[in-house]
Protein backbone atom coordinates (compact mmCIF):
# COMPACT_ATOMS: atom_id res chain seq x y z
CA UNK A 1 0.00 0.00 0.00
CA UNK A 2 1.21 3.53 -0.68
CA UNK A 3 1.60 6.05 2.12
CA UNK A 4 -1.64 7.94 1.43
CA UNK A 5 -3.68 4.75 1.38
CA UNK A 6 -2.02 3.49 4.54
CA UNK A 7 -2.83 6.74 6.33
CA UNK A 8 -6.44 6.66 5.15
CA UNK A 9 -6.82 3.07 6.31
CA UNK A 10 -5.18 3.89 9.66
CA UNK A 11 -7.56 6.81 10.20
CA UNK A 12 -10.55 4.71 9.18
CA UNK A 13 -9.49 1.87 11.48
CA UNK A 14 -8.99 4.34 14.32
CA UNK A 15 -12.49 5.81 13.88
CA UNK A 16 -14.16 2.42 13.58
CA UNK A 17 -12.17 1.17 16.56
CA UNK A 18 -13.11 4.23 18.62
CA UNK A 19 -16.77 3.71 17.80
CA UNK A 20 -16.47 0.04 18.62
CA UNK A 21 -14.70 0.82 21.90
CA UNK A 22 -17.54 3.09 23.00
CA UNK A 23 -20.20 0.68 21.77
CA UNK A 24 -18.57 -2.36 23.37
CA UNK A 25 -17.90 -0.43 26.56
CA UNK A 26 -21.58 0.48 26.75
CA UNK A 27 -22.33 -3.13 25.89
CA UNK A 28 -20.27 -4.20 28.87
CA UNK A 29 -22.43 -1.87 30.96
CA UNK A 30 -25.65 -3.04 29.29
CA UNK A 31 -25.11 -6.73 30.00
CA UNK A 32 -24.28 -6.25 33.71
CA UNK A 33 -27.37 -4.05 33.97
CA UNK A 34 -29.52 -6.85 32.54
CA UNK A 35 -27.69 -9.39 34.72
CA UNK A 36 -28.27 -7.29 37.83
CA UNK A 37 -31.95 -6.78 36.98
CA UNK A 38 -32.78 -10.39 36.09
CA UNK A 39 -29.76 -12.70 36.69
CA UNK A 40 -29.76 -15.99 34.74
CA UNK A 41 -33.54 -16.26 34.93
CA UNK A 42 -36.58 -16.67 32.73
CA UNK A 43 -36.78 -12.91 32.15
CA UNK A 44 -33.28 -12.91 30.63
CA UNK A 45 -34.13 -15.98 28.54
CA UNK A 46 -37.26 -14.19 27.28
CA UNK A 47 -35.30 -11.06 26.33
CA UNK A 48 -32.69 -13.18 24.56
CA UNK A 49 -35.37 -14.81 22.41
CA UNK A 50 -36.99 -11.40 21.79
CA UNK A 51 -33.71 -9.98 20.46
CA UNK A 52 -32.63 -13.08 18.55
CA UNK A 53 -35.73 -13.04 16.34
CA UNK A 54 -35.41 -9.43 15.08
CA UNK A 55 -31.67 -9.94 14.68
CA UNK A 56 -32.45 -13.02 12.59
CA UNK A 57 -34.71 -11.00 10.27
CA UNK A 58 -32.21 -8.16 10.06
CA UNK A 59 -29.38 -10.51 9.10
CA UNK A 60 -31.49 -12.29 6.50
CA UNK A 61 -32.77 -9.16 4.79
CA UNK A 62 -29.87 -6.72 4.99
CA UNK A 63 -27.22 -7.36 7.64
CA UNK A 64 -25.05 -9.68 5.56
CA UNK A 65 -25.28 -7.41 2.54
CA UNK A 66 -23.48 -4.46 4.13
CA UNK A 67 -19.93 -5.81 3.93
CA UNK A 68 -20.69 -8.41 1.27
CA UNK A 69 -22.37 -6.22 -1.33
CA UNK A 70 -23.14 -2.62 -0.39
CA UNK A 71 -19.76 -1.28 0.75
CA UNK A 72 -17.87 -2.73 -2.26
CA UNK A 73 -20.65 -1.60 -4.63
CA UNK A 74 -20.92 1.92 -3.22
CA UNK A 75 -17.11 2.18 -3.12
CA UNK A 76 -16.95 1.64 -6.88
CA UNK A 77 -19.37 4.50 -7.55
CA UNK A 78 -18.26 6.84 -4.73
CA UNK A 79 -16.92 9.41 -7.20
CA UNK A 80 -20.06 9.34 -9.37
CA UNK A 81 -22.71 11.23 -7.38
CA UNK A 82 -25.50 10.65 -9.86
CA UNK A 83 -24.97 6.91 -10.08
CA UNK A 84 -24.58 6.64 -6.32
CA UNK A 85 -27.79 8.61 -5.67
CA UNK A 86 -29.78 6.45 -8.08
CA UNK A 87 -28.57 3.16 -6.63
CA UNK A 88 -28.79 4.28 -2.99
CA UNK A 89 -32.37 5.51 -3.47
CA UNK A 90 -33.46 2.25 -5.09
CA UNK A 91 -31.84 0.03 -2.47
CA UNK A 92 -32.95 1.92 0.63
CA UNK A 93 -36.54 2.06 -0.68
CA UNK A 94 -36.50 -1.67 -1.42
CA UNK A 95 -35.15 -2.47 2.03
CA UNK A 96 -37.72 -0.24 3.74
CA UNK A 97 -40.69 -1.75 1.91
CA UNK A 98 -39.49 -5.32 2.49
CA UNK A 99 -38.88 -4.79 6.19
CA UNK A 100 -42.23 -3.11 6.81
CA UNK A 101 -44.01 -6.12 5.31
CA UNK A 102 -41.89 -8.65 7.18
CA UNK A 103 -42.33 -6.81 10.48
CA UNK A 104 -46.14 -6.70 10.21
CA UNK A 105 -46.33 -10.42 9.47
CA UNK A 106 -43.94 -11.41 12.25
CA UNK A 107 -45.65 -9.26 14.89
CA UNK A 108 -48.91 -11.01 14.04
CA UNK A 109 -47.23 -14.43 14.25
CA UNK A 110 -45.08 -13.69 17.31
CA UNK A 111 -46.65 -16.41 19.47
CA UNK A 112 -46.04 -19.38 17.13
CA UNK A 113 -42.60 -18.02 16.21
CA UNK A 114 -41.50 -17.93 19.85
CA UNK A 115 -42.98 -21.37 20.45
CA UNK A 116 -41.04 -22.75 17.47
CA UNK A 117 -37.79 -21.00 18.35
CA UNK A 118 -37.72 -21.92 22.05
CA UNK A 119 -40.19 -24.73 22.80
CA UNK A 120 -38.42 -25.69 26.02
CA UNK A 121 -39.23 -22.44 27.81
CA UNK A 122 -41.72 -22.59 30.71
CA UNK A 123 -45.17 -21.21 29.86
CA UNK A 124 -44.72 -17.97 31.85
CA UNK A 125 -41.33 -17.30 30.25
CA UNK A 126 -42.72 -18.04 26.79
CA UNK A 127 -45.61 -15.61 27.29
CA UNK A 128 -43.14 -12.94 28.40
CA UNK A 129 -40.98 -13.63 25.34
CA UNK A 130 -44.00 -13.16 23.04
CA UNK A 131 -44.79 -9.74 24.53
CA UNK A 132 -41.15 -8.67 24.32
CA UNK A 133 -40.84 -9.94 20.73
CA UNK A 134 -43.81 -7.87 19.58
CA UNK A 135 -42.08 -4.82 21.04
CA UNK A 136 -38.62 -5.52 19.60
CA UNK A 137 -39.55 -6.67 16.07
CA UNK A 138 -40.14 -3.15 14.61
CA UNK A 139 -36.48 -2.50 15.39
CA UNK A 140 -35.56 -4.43 12.24
CA UNK A 141 -36.90 -1.58 10.10
CA UNK A 142 -34.67 1.01 11.80
CA UNK A 143 -31.64 -1.29 11.77
CA UNK A 144 -32.14 -2.19 8.10
CA UNK A 145 -32.37 1.42 6.94
CA UNK A 146 -29.42 2.25 9.17
CA UNK A 147 -27.34 -0.52 7.60
CA UNK A 148 -27.84 0.80 4.07
CA UNK A 149 -27.02 4.32 5.25
CA UNK A 150 -23.88 3.11 7.02
CA UNK A 151 -22.67 1.30 3.89
CA UNK A 152 -22.98 4.49 1.86
CA UNK A 153 -21.09 6.51 4.46
CA UNK A 154 -18.31 3.90 4.75
CA UNK A 155 -17.92 3.84 0.98
CA UNK A 156 -17.52 7.63 0.97
CA UNK A 157 -14.89 7.41 3.72
CA UNK A 158 -17.30 8.91 6.27
CA UNK A 159 -16.54 6.56 9.14
CA UNK A 160 -17.43 8.52 12.27
CA UNK A 161 -21.25 8.44 12.32
CA UNK A 162 -21.77 4.77 11.38
CA UNK A 163 -18.96 3.74 13.73
CA UNK A 164 -20.59 5.43 16.71
CA UNK A 165 -24.18 4.46 15.83
CA UNK A 166 -24.11 1.15 17.76
CA UNK A 167 -23.09 3.06 20.88
CA UNK A 168 -26.33 5.04 20.69
CA UNK A 169 -28.31 1.79 20.67
CA UNK A 170 -26.54 0.49 23.76
CA UNK A 171 -26.69 3.80 25.59
CA UNK A 172 -30.42 4.24 24.92
CA UNK A 173 -31.15 0.67 26.00
CA UNK A 174 -29.23 1.11 29.28
CA UNK A 175 -31.00 4.34 30.22
CA UNK A 176 -34.49 3.08 29.41
CA UNK A 177 -33.94 -0.34 30.99
CA UNK A 178 -32.98 1.29 34.28
CA UNK A 179 -35.75 3.87 34.03
CA UNK A 180 -38.64 1.70 32.84
CA UNK A 181 -38.06 -1.75 34.33
CA UNK A 182 -38.96 -0.72 37.91
CA UNK A 183 -42.22 0.73 36.58
CA UNK A 184 -43.32 -1.71 33.84
CA UNK A 185 -41.28 -4.82 34.59
CA UNK A 186 -39.05 -6.81 32.19
CA UNK A 187 -40.71 -5.33 29.08
CA UNK A 188 -38.86 -2.10 29.91
CA UNK A 189 -35.66 -3.52 28.49
CA UNK A 190 -37.50 -4.50 25.28
CA UNK A 191 -38.76 -0.92 24.91
CA UNK A 192 -35.19 0.25 25.42
CA UNK A 193 -34.00 -2.03 22.60
CA UNK A 194 -36.60 -0.63 20.18
CA UNK A 195 -35.78 2.98 21.07
CA UNK A 196 -32.07 2.22 20.72
CA UNK A 197 -32.60 0.88 17.20
CA UNK A 198 -34.31 4.15 16.28
CA UNK A 199 -31.39 6.12 17.70
CA UNK A 200 -29.01 3.92 15.67
CA UNK A 201 -30.55 5.33 12.49
CA UNK A 202 -31.12 8.91 13.62
CA UNK A 203 -27.50 9.51 14.62
CA UNK A 204 -26.37 8.86 11.02
CA UNK A 205 -28.79 11.22 9.29
CA UNK A 206 -26.79 14.43 9.95
CA UNK A 207 -23.68 12.84 8.42
CA UNK A 208 -25.73 11.77 5.41
CA UNK A 209 -26.96 15.35 4.95
CA UNK A 210 -23.45 16.79 5.33
CA UNK A 211 -22.21 14.36 2.68
CA UNK A 212 -24.69 15.89 0.26
CA UNK A 213 -26.96 12.89 -0.13
CA UNK A 214 -29.35 13.13 -3.03
CA UNK A 215 -32.50 11.03 -3.23
CA UNK A 216 -33.98 10.25 -6.61
CA UNK A 217 -37.09 8.42 -7.73
CA UNK A 218 -36.32 4.72 -7.16
CA UNK A 219 -35.46 2.94 -10.39
CA UNK A 220 -35.35 -0.83 -10.43
CA UNK A 221 -35.76 -1.46 -14.15
CA UNK A 222 -32.78 -0.67 -16.30
CA UNK A 223 -30.50 -0.06 -13.31
CA UNK A 224 -27.58 -2.49 -13.70
CA UNK A 225 -26.18 -1.63 -10.26
CA UNK A 226 -29.38 -2.62 -8.48
CA UNK A 227 -29.54 -5.86 -10.46
CA UNK A 228 -25.90 -6.53 -9.69
CA UNK A 229 -26.44 -5.94 -5.98
CA UNK A 230 -29.29 -8.44 -6.00
CA UNK A 231 -27.20 -10.98 -7.93
CA UNK A 232 -24.30 -10.69 -5.50
CA UNK A 233 -26.61 -10.85 -2.50
CA UNK A 234 -28.48 -14.02 -3.47
CA UNK A 235 -25.66 -16.37 -2.38
CA UNK A 236 -25.27 -14.40 0.87
CA UNK A 237 -29.02 -14.64 1.48
CA UNK A 238 -28.90 -18.39 0.95
CA UNK A 239 -26.04 -18.69 3.40
CA UNK A 240 -27.83 -16.50 5.91
CA UNK A 241 -30.90 -18.69 5.73
CA UNK A 242 -28.68 -21.61 6.74
CA UNK A 243 -26.92 -19.54 9.43
CA UNK A 244 -30.13 -18.26 10.95
CA UNK A 245 -31.66 -21.74 10.82
CA UNK A 246 -28.69 -22.80 12.94
CA UNK A 247 -29.43 -19.93 15.35
CA UNK A 248 -32.96 -21.28 15.72
CA UNK A 249 -31.62 -24.80 16.29
CA UNK A 250 -29.14 -23.42 18.83
CA UNK A 251 -31.93 -21.54 20.64
CA UNK A 252 -34.16 -24.60 20.52
CA UNK A 253 -31.52 -26.93 21.97
CA UNK A 254 -30.44 -24.42 24.62
CA UNK A 255 -34.02 -23.92 25.77
CA UNK A 256 -34.13 -27.67 26.52
CA UNK A 257 -31.02 -27.69 28.73
CA UNK A 258 -32.60 -25.87 31.66
CA UNK A 259 -33.66 -22.38 32.67
CA UNK A 260 -30.87 -19.86 32.42
CA UNK A 261 -28.97 -21.64 29.61
CA UNK A 262 -29.80 -18.95 27.05
CA UNK A 263 -28.74 -16.34 29.59
CA UNK A 264 -25.37 -18.08 30.14
CA UNK A 265 -24.73 -18.15 26.39
CA UNK A 266 -25.84 -14.52 26.03
CA UNK A 267 -23.57 -13.12 28.73
CA UNK A 268 -20.52 -15.14 27.64
CA UNK A 269 -21.12 -14.37 23.96
CA UNK A 270 -21.30 -10.62 24.57
CA UNK A 271 -17.89 -10.64 26.25
CA UNK A 272 -16.15 -12.59 23.50
CA UNK A 273 -17.83 -10.39 20.88
CA UNK A 274 -16.27 -7.31 22.46
CA UNK A 275 -12.75 -7.91 21.07
CA UNK A 276 -14.12 -9.29 17.80
CA UNK A 277 -15.96 -6.04 17.19
CA UNK A 278 -13.13 -3.90 18.46
CA UNK A 279 -10.38 -5.61 16.47
CA UNK A 280 -11.88 -7.77 13.74
CA UNK A 281 -14.76 -5.58 12.59
CA UNK A 282 -12.72 -2.37 12.83
CA UNK A 283 -9.86 -3.72 10.72
CA UNK A 284 -12.12 -5.52 8.23
CA UNK A 285 -14.35 -2.47 7.66
CA UNK A 286 -11.36 -0.13 7.38
CA UNK A 287 -9.62 -2.32 4.80
CA UNK A 288 -12.73 -3.36 2.84
CA UNK A 289 -12.95 -0.23 0.64
CA UNK A 290 -9.19 -0.49 -0.10
CA UNK A 291 -9.49 -4.19 -0.92
CA UNK A 292 -12.52 -3.52 -3.13
CA UNK A 293 -10.72 -0.81 -5.09
CA UNK A 294 -7.51 -2.83 -5.52
CA UNK A 295 -9.18 -6.12 -6.45
CA UNK A 296 -8.91 -6.91 -10.18
CA UNK A 297 -12.06 -7.43 -12.22
CA UNK A 298 -11.06 -10.91 -13.37
CA UNK A 299 -10.43 -13.75 -10.93
CA UNK A 300 -7.40 -15.01 -12.83
CA UNK A 301 -5.66 -11.67 -12.24
CA UNK A 302 -5.73 -12.12 -8.45
CA UNK A 303 -2.45 -14.03 -8.58
CA UNK A 304 -0.69 -10.82 -9.68
CA UNK A 305 -2.72 -8.39 -7.53
CA UNK A 306 0.20 -7.10 -5.45
CA UNK A 307 -1.62 -4.20 -3.78
CA UNK A 308 -4.59 -6.41 -2.90
CA UNK A 309 -2.34 -9.04 -1.31
CA UNK A 310 -0.38 -6.38 0.56
CA UNK A 311 -3.54 -4.91 2.07
CA UNK A 312 -4.87 -8.37 2.96
CA UNK A 313 -1.65 -9.43 4.69
CA UNK A 314 -1.42 -6.14 6.58
CA UNK A 315 -5.00 -6.57 7.84
CA UNK A 316 -4.51 -10.22 8.82
CA UNK A 317 -1.20 -9.66 10.61
CA UNK A 318 -2.57 -6.70 12.57
CA UNK A 319 -5.73 -8.54 13.59
CA UNK A 320 -3.86 -11.69 14.67
CA UNK A 321 -1.19 -9.95 16.70
CA UNK A 322 -3.84 -7.92 18.56
CA UNK A 323 -6.21 -10.81 19.19
CA UNK A 324 -3.75 -13.29 20.71
CA UNK A 325 -3.24 -11.44 24.05
CA UNK A 326 -6.99 -10.84 24.33
CA UNK A 327 -7.53 -14.57 23.95
CA UNK A 328 -4.99 -15.25 26.68
CA UNK A 329 -6.72 -12.81 29.04
CA UNK A 330 -10.23 -14.17 28.41
CA UNK A 331 -9.15 -17.79 28.83
CA UNK A 332 -6.72 -17.46 31.74
CA UNK A 333 -8.92 -14.97 33.60
CA UNK A 334 -12.38 -16.10 32.44
CA UNK A 335 -13.93 -16.47 35.93
CA UNK A 336 -12.39 -13.25 37.35
CA UNK A 337 -13.59 -11.36 34.26
CA UNK A 338 -17.15 -12.66 34.65
CA UNK A 339 -17.10 -11.92 38.39
CA UNK A 340 -15.92 -8.35 37.83
CA UNK A 341 -18.35 -7.59 35.03
CA UNK A 342 -21.51 -9.39 36.10
CA UNK A 343 -21.54 -10.62 39.69
CA UNK A 344 -23.93 -8.38 41.60
CA UNK A 345 -27.58 -8.35 42.66
CA UNK A 346 -29.39 -11.28 40.97
CA UNK A 347 -26.20 -12.60 39.31
CA UNK A 348 -24.60 -14.78 42.01
CA UNK A 349 -21.37 -16.80 42.40
CA UNK A 350 -22.91 -19.94 40.89
CA UNK A 351 -23.87 -17.96 37.78
CA UNK A 352 -20.31 -16.62 37.61
CA UNK A 353 -18.76 -20.09 37.54
CA UNK A 354 -21.13 -21.34 34.84
CA UNK A 355 -20.74 -18.27 32.63
CA UNK A 356 -16.96 -18.26 33.17
CA UNK A 357 -16.68 -21.77 31.75
CA UNK A 358 -18.76 -20.78 28.72
CA UNK A 359 -16.53 -17.74 28.15
CA UNK A 360 -13.39 -19.89 28.29
CA UNK A 361 -14.76 -22.25 25.62
CA UNK A 362 -15.84 -19.37 23.40
CA UNK A 363 -12.57 -17.47 23.79
CA UNK A 364 -10.19 -20.16 22.48
CA UNK A 365 -11.51 -19.66 18.94
CA UNK A 366 -10.87 -15.89 18.80
CA UNK A 367 -7.53 -15.79 16.88
CA UNK A 368 -8.99 -17.92 14.08
CA UNK A 369 -12.34 -16.13 14.12
CA UNK A 370 -10.75 -12.70 13.73
CA UNK A 371 -8.79 -13.97 10.70
CA UNK A 372 -12.04 -15.38 9.35
CA UNK A 373 -13.52 -11.85 9.36
CA UNK A 374 -10.57 -10.61 7.28
CA UNK A 375 -10.85 -13.52 4.84
CA UNK A 376 -14.59 -12.92 4.37
CA UNK A 377 -13.92 -9.23 3.65
CA UNK A 378 -11.31 -10.25 1.06
CA UNK A 379 -13.78 -12.52 -0.74
CA UNK A 380 -16.46 -9.85 -0.72
CA UNK A 381 -13.99 -7.33 -2.11
CA UNK A 382 -13.35 -9.65 -5.08
CA UNK A 383 -17.14 -9.87 -5.70
CA UNK A 384 -17.14 -13.52 -4.68
CA UNK A 385 -20.03 -13.96 -2.27
CA UNK A 386 -20.58 -17.65 -2.99
CA UNK A 387 -17.46 -19.25 -1.49
CA UNK A 388 -17.94 -17.93 2.08
CA UNK A 389 -21.54 -19.17 1.91
CA UNK A 390 -20.55 -22.68 0.83
CA UNK A 391 -17.91 -22.84 3.55
CA UNK A 392 -20.53 -21.58 6.00
CA UNK A 393 -22.88 -24.40 5.04
CA UNK A 394 -20.07 -26.88 5.72
CA UNK A 395 -19.41 -25.22 9.07
CA UNK A 396 -23.11 -25.45 9.86
CA UNK A 397 -23.08 -29.19 9.27
CA UNK A 398 -20.06 -29.46 11.57
CA UNK A 399 -21.98 -27.52 14.22
CA UNK A 400 -25.00 -29.84 13.97
CA UNK A 401 -22.86 -32.93 14.31
CA UNK A 402 -20.95 -31.52 17.28
CA UNK A 403 -24.05 -30.05 18.95
CA UNK A 404 -26.11 -33.21 18.74
CA UNK A 405 -23.18 -35.26 20.00
CA UNK A 406 -22.27 -32.93 22.89
CA UNK A 407 -25.56 -31.46 24.12
CA UNK A 408 -26.71 -34.53 26.01
CA UNK A 409 -23.53 -35.22 28.03
CA UNK A 410 -22.48 -31.57 28.50
CA UNK A 411 -25.69 -29.54 28.20
CA UNK A 412 -25.30 -25.90 27.29
CA UNK A 413 -21.50 -26.18 27.31
CA UNK A 414 -21.72 -28.75 24.52
CA UNK A 415 -23.53 -26.13 22.43
CA UNK A 416 -20.88 -23.53 23.24
CA UNK A 417 -18.16 -25.98 22.15
CA UNK A 418 -20.06 -26.77 18.95
CA UNK A 419 -20.20 -23.04 18.12
CA UNK A 420 -16.44 -22.77 18.63
CA UNK A 421 -15.82 -25.77 16.36
CA UNK A 422 -18.05 -24.24 13.67
CA UNK A 423 -16.34 -20.84 13.69
CA UNK A 424 -12.83 -22.28 13.79
CA UNK A 425 -13.43 -24.62 10.85
CA UNK A 426 -14.90 -21.75 8.83
CA UNK A 427 -11.78 -19.64 9.34
CA UNK A 428 -9.31 -22.43 8.57
CA UNK A 429 -11.06 -23.64 5.42
CA UNK A 430 -11.77 -20.16 4.06
CA UNK A 431 -8.17 -19.09 4.65
CA UNK A 432 -6.83 -22.15 2.85
CA UNK A 433 -9.14 -21.59 -0.13
CA UNK A 434 -8.16 -17.92 -0.31
CA UNK A 435 -4.46 -18.84 -0.21
CA UNK A 436 -5.00 -21.18 -3.18
CA UNK A 437 -7.06 -18.64 -5.12
CA UNK A 438 -4.38 -15.96 -4.71
CA UNK A 439 -1.48 -18.29 -5.43
CA UNK A 440 -0.11 -17.54 -1.97
CA UNK A 441 -0.34 -14.37 0.09
CA UNK A 442 2.86 -12.87 -1.25
CA UNK A 443 4.61 -12.88 2.13
CA UNK A 444 7.08 -15.72 2.64
CA UNK A 445 7.56 -14.80 6.30
CA UNK A 446 3.93 -15.36 7.37
CA UNK A 447 4.53 -18.77 8.92
CA UNK A 448 7.53 -17.54 10.89
CA UNK A 449 5.48 -14.52 11.97
CA UNK A 450 2.68 -16.78 13.21
CA UNK A 451 5.04 -19.02 15.16
CA UNK A 452 6.63 -16.04 16.92
CA UNK A 453 3.26 -14.53 17.85
CA UNK A 454 1.99 -17.86 19.17
CA UNK A 455 5.20 -18.32 21.17
CA UNK A 456 4.73 -14.88 22.74
CA UNK A 457 1.12 -15.76 23.49
CA UNK A 458 2.18 -19.03 25.13
CA UNK A 459 4.59 -17.23 27.44
CA UNK A 460 1.88 -14.70 28.33
CA UNK A 461 -0.54 -17.57 29.00
CA UNK A 462 1.89 -19.15 31.48
CA UNK A 463 2.04 -15.86 33.36
CA UNK A 464 -1.75 -15.54 33.11
CA UNK A 465 -2.30 -18.89 34.83
CA UNK A 466 -0.17 -17.71 37.75
CA UNK A 467 -2.05 -14.42 37.95
CA UNK A 468 -5.42 -16.21 37.67
CA UNK A 469 -5.26 -17.57 41.21
CA UNK A 470 -4.27 -14.20 42.65
CA UNK A 471 -7.04 -12.42 40.72
CA UNK A 472 -9.64 -14.95 41.85
CA UNK A 473 -8.67 -14.56 45.50
CA UNK A 474 -8.37 -10.77 45.37
CA UNK A 475 -11.54 -10.13 43.44
CA UNK A 476 -14.60 -9.12 45.42
CA UNK A 477 -17.86 -8.92 43.47
CA UNK A 478 -18.39 -5.32 42.42
CA UNK A 479 -15.45 -4.11 44.50
CA UNK A 480 -12.83 -1.66 43.26
CA UNK A 481 -10.04 -3.72 44.83
CA UNK A 482 -11.09 -6.69 42.73
CA UNK A 483 -11.19 -4.58 39.58
CA UNK A 484 -7.70 -3.33 40.33
CA UNK A 485 -6.50 -6.91 40.71
CA UNK A 486 -8.06 -7.85 37.39
CA UNK A 487 -6.58 -4.83 35.62
CA UNK A 488 -3.14 -5.53 37.07
CA UNK A 489 -3.35 -9.17 35.96
CA UNK A 490 -4.44 -8.20 32.46
CA UNK A 491 -1.71 -5.57 32.25
CA UNK A 492 0.85 -8.14 33.38
CA UNK A 493 -0.19 -10.47 30.58
CA UNK A 494 0.04 -7.64 28.03
CA UNK A 495 3.48 -6.52 29.23
CA UNK A 496 4.87 -10.06 28.99
CA UNK A 497 3.31 -10.50 25.54
CA UNK A 498 4.64 -7.22 24.11
CA UNK A 499 8.08 -7.84 25.60
CA UNK A 500 8.14 -11.31 24.04
CA UNK A 501 7.11 -9.87 20.67
CA UNK A 502 9.90 -7.31 20.90
CA UNK A 503 12.51 -9.96 21.80
CA UNK A 504 11.33 -12.14 18.92
CA UNK A 505 11.53 -9.12 16.59
CA UNK A 506 7.93 -9.16 15.42
CA UNK A 507 7.74 -6.08 13.15
CA UNK A 508 4.24 -5.01 14.28
CA UNK A 509 5.70 -3.79 17.60
CA UNK A 510 8.02 -1.08 16.16
CA UNK A 511 5.34 -0.18 13.60
CA UNK A 512 2.84 0.41 16.37
CA UNK A 513 5.41 2.40 18.34
CA UNK A 514 6.13 4.61 15.31
CA UNK A 515 2.40 5.18 14.78
CA UNK A 516 1.93 6.22 18.40
CA UNK A 517 4.95 8.56 18.26
CA UNK A 518 3.72 10.14 15.04
CA UNK A 519 0.23 10.68 16.49
CA UNK A 520 1.64 12.18 19.66
CA UNK A 521 3.98 14.37 17.64
CA UNK A 522 1.08 15.64 15.55
CA UNK A 523 -0.96 16.42 18.65
CA UNK A 524 1.95 18.25 20.31
CA UNK A 525 2.68 20.22 17.17
CA UNK A 526 -0.93 21.39 17.05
Amino acid sequence: MNTATARRVALAAALVAAGNVLSRFLGLIREPVIAALFGISGATDAFEVATRLPQLVHELVIGGAVSGVLIPLFSEMAADDRRLARTFSSLITSVGVALIGVTIVMVALAEPLVAAAAPGLPAATRDMAVVMTRITLPAVLFLGLSAVTAARLYARDRFAAPSFAPATLNGTLIVLALALTPAVGPVGVAIGYLAGAGAHLLVQLPALVRDGVRMTVPSWRGNPDTARALRLYLPIAAGLVVAQALVIVDTNLASRTGEGSLAIMRFATRLQQFPLGLIGSAIALAFLPVLARSAPEKVRDLVNAVEFKSALVAAARSAFVLMVPVTVILTALSVPVIRAVYEREAFDAAATDLTGLALLIYAVQLPITVLDQIFIAAYYATRNTLTPVLVGVGGGLAYLIAALALVEPFGVFGLVAANSVQNSLHGVILGWLLWRRLGGFGDSGLWFFGVRVIAAGGLAAAVGLILREWSTLALEPGGLAGWRALIVSGAGIMVVYVAALALLRVPEVPRLARLIRSRLGTRLAN
